[in-house]
C-alpha cells in the first residue's frame, strides 16, 4: 500500500494519470492509445481483468484508470479517447459518484458532446439506476461482474 501511495502522490504532484497500479496488473492497453475510445474506470484488479478480457475478445481499444481522479485527469487531457466510461461507482481517492458530475461540468463548460458514462453497479434495482443517472448523471448502469451478452448489450444501445 505504501508503494501505491507514493505513486498516487507522484501523479498528483506531476498530473500525469497513473495507469497501472502495479506490474502484475492488467495491460493499461490493448492497441495505441490514440485509437481508444472507451475508458475502464476500476479499483479493483480482479474486475479490470474481467472487463479486458471482454474488451479485448470484442477488438475494443480502451485505456485504464485506477480511480475517479484518473479517470476526470484522462478526460480532460483527451476526450475524444473516452466516448464511453465505464465507471466503479466506489473507488478510494475519487468514486464515480464523485468523478461523473465533474466530468459533465466540464463537458459543459467546453462545449464537449456528452461521454457516455456507464455505472458499474452491484444491484439491478431500477430506483438505483433511475437516481444514478438523475442525480449523478450516468448514462446508463452494468452490473458487476457482467457477462459479455450484458456488456454487447450496453455497447449496442449506447453506440459511440
Amino acid at each position: 500500500m505504501r508503494h501505491n501511495m507514493s505513486q498516487i502522490e507522484e501523479q498528483q504532484a506531476t498530473n500525469v494519470p497513473q495507469t497501472t497500479p502495479s506490474a502484475d496488473a492488467p495491460e493499461t492497453a490493448n492497441s495505441s492509445v490514440e485509437d481508444a475510445k472507451y475508458l475502464l474506470v476500476d479499483d479493483n484488479k480482479v474486475n479490470i481483468r474481467l472487463m479486458t478480457n471482454n474488451f479485448n475478445k470484442l477488438g475494443l481499444k480502451y485505456q485504464i484508470a485506477w480511480n475517479g481522479q484518473e479517470a476526470l485527469d484522462m478526460y480532460k487531457a483527451h476526450p475524444e479517447r473516452c466516448k464511453m466510461i465505464l465507471m466503479d461507482t466506489s473507488m478510494p481517492i475519487m468514486d464515480g459518484l464523485h468523478a461523473t458530475p465533474l466530468i459533465r461540468s466540464y463537458e459543459i463548460e467546453n462545449g464537449l458532446q456528452p461521454a457516455v458514462i456507464v455505472a458499474l453497479v452491484a444491484s439491478d434495482m431500477e430506483s438505483e439506476k433511475q437516481r444514478l443517472v438523475e442525480k449523478f448523471g450516468m448514462s446508463t448502469t452494468l452490473r458487476k461482474p457482467f457477462k459479455m451478452e450484458a456488456l454487447k448489450q450496453v455497447l449496442d444501445n449506447w453506440p459511440v
